[in-house]
């Protein structure tokens, strides 16, 4: 075979190789798009009507809105998966439902994550008494706990609510009655309640992904 004749066949045969990897490569890239997901992240939990003082409201009101970010950058983190947050209340009115399907149609979404309530408190687990009589010490155990529901929406399929509760163990407190025992106050805690309520979206999602 001459060289030029060699030349030829072998640009031949790279042409073919590359229009096959040409469609593999876009093969691939459809497959991906048609796999890609989008996920809406949303609160109807509206802190502000919360009968509190409003030091607590305003709390509440940052909680549900680090909730949000928080799950965005969770699943967000997952591949294939895109997550985006609605800023807006989702207002409970008769039509919530009729706007909902409304933007997830907009952001061709396939599911949507409501954050319908939202709560961060002390629980009281026990009281441990030890001593003699009129000579007794009381402690206190409480618990940190976040617990969330929240309602999830898919194309053509029914919503489910659930409820998601984190608790873990937080401090003891001697106290002269478990009757009279005052736990701390969330809103002096803060910091520990933005903790717990990221643990909770962490623990939804666990779920979530697994559905």
């Amino acid at each position: 075979m001459k060289a030029n004749q060699f030349f030829l066949v072998f640009v031949s045969m790279m042409n073919v190789q590359f229009s096959l990897s040409a469609q593999d490569s876009l093969s691939t890239r459809s497959d991906t798009a048609l796999n890609k997901k989008t996920i809406l992240i949303l609160s109807s939990f509206d802190a502000m009507s919360m009968k509190a003082r409003k030091n607590k409201k305003e709390l509440f009101a940052q909680l549900a809105d680090s909730l949000k970010q928080i799950l965005y950058t969770n699943i967000h983190s997952y591949n294939k998966t895109e997550a985006v947050v609605i800023p807006e209340l989702l207002a409970e009115t008769g039509n919530a439902d009729s706007s909902l399907n409304s933007l997830m149609i907009n952001h061709d979404a396939s599911s949507a994550i409501v954050i319908k309530t939202l709560d961060v408190h002390f629980d009281q687990t026990g009281v441990e008494v030890t001593g003699v009589k009129h000579d007794k010490t009381r402690i206190a155990s409480y618990d940190i706990c976040a617990v969330v529901s929240y309602k999830l929406y898919k194309r053509e399929t029914n919503a489910v609510e659930s409820e998601t509760i984190f608790c873990e163990h937080y401090t003891q407190r001697h106290v002269i009655s478990g009757l009279l025992a005052t736990g701390p106050d969330i809103v002096g805690k803060r910091k520990d309640a933005f903790k717990i309520i990221a643990k909770n979206a962490q623990k939804y999602l666990k779920v979530f992904f697994m559905k």
